[in-house]
């Protein structure tokens, strides 16, 4: 491992402070991603602040319309959460799909997030739902849509004093539903190969919004947004789902690398958003017979 200074704050605005005054300085909450990355190369840090010790950020909680995630909750807590499986369902089912049960237990939701890889798990379905992040240092505090939060690969919006604190995820209307779906070499512990989130808002069997999120084919997560759209103000039935997916895994930039060819990809795209759009639809449906069950 090489050679670095470790902090542990007390709190968020020592830790806001120590990310001000120290040069080279990486926030440490799981530590899954970044001691590697530290110790491979691919990040540098002097210090190291380690937030495991503030409990404001372990929280997760309901705010009027939405749940937030503090940055020091783990993936596992994420997981159990009466809260996520509540209201964000989509969430709790896709963790059985992240790593493994010991990576689970120490990997933050935001750390995932602020990795900034093209394979990470969570942006994909957090966008899908339109969640926010927010960041704090000690000149403030300020929010974006996740969606606006990547520039590249490994690159964020988030300033070198800055820690990501929340993310803020709009609990969902009724008729609404989402799904993660991720293709990969081995059942476990692997990175996506693709991956494909789904949202539908559906009013009167017609779809009022929608929106296809596509990771691992592109340097950050990219937005079908042509596909979401071909999806708006109709039925959705098996011809509008093949439509949607073909326009999908036409919107994909995949590359060719070690791990899969472009035009496997970009199959890849097109099947998975045909499952995500169908599961979506079928926790719609299954929603809607629990409610009117509920009413007889």
């Amino acid at each position: 491992m090489r050679n670095f200074d470790y902090h542990r704050a007390a709190d968020l605005k020592e830790a806001c402070r120590l990310m001000g005054e120290l040069p080279k300085a990486q926030i440490l909450a799981g530590g899954t991603d970044l001691l590697v990355d530290i110790d491979s190369g691919l990040r540098h840090a002097e210090h190291v602040i380690s937030i495991r010790d503030i409990s404001e950020l372990k929280q997760i909680q309901k705010e009027s319309n939405r749940i937030s995630i503090g940055a020091g909750c783990s993936v596992a807590d994420v997981e159990s959460n009466e809260l996520i499986r509540e209201h964000l369902p989509e969430l709790a089912e896709m963790v059985v799909m992240f790593a493994s049960p010991q990576i689970r237990n120490r990997a933050t939701v935001a750390g995932n997030i602020c990795s900034a890889v093209p394979c990470g798990d969570f942006p994909p379905i957090l966008i899908a739902l339109g969640a926010e992040v927010e960041l704090c240092s000690s000149n403030g505090t300020r929010a974006f849509l996740l969606e606006d939060f990547f520039h590249g690969n490994r690159e964020t919006v988030r300033q070198e004093n800055e820690i990501l604190t929340r993310i803020l995820v709009p609990i969902k209307p009724n008729g609404a539903a989402a799904n993660y779906q991720k293709f990969r070499r081995r059942a476990a512990n692997s990175l996506a190969l693709v991956s494909v989130a789904a949202y539908l808002e559906m009013s009167d069997d017609l779809c009022s919004r929608a929106r296809i999120v596509l990771g691992s084919v592109a340097p950050i997560p990219l937005s079908a947004k042509k596909a979401g759209r071909s999806l708006e103000g109709k039925p959705v039935d098996d011809a509008a789902i093949a439509s949607a997916a073909g326009t999908a895994r036409d919107e994909a930039c995949p590359i060719t690398d070690q791990r899969g060819t472009e035009t496997y990809r970009r199959q890849l795209v097109e099947v998975l958003t045909k499952r995500a759009l169908r599961q979506v639809l079928r926790a719609i449906n299954t929603d809607e017979t629990g409610k009117r069950a509920d009413h007889e």
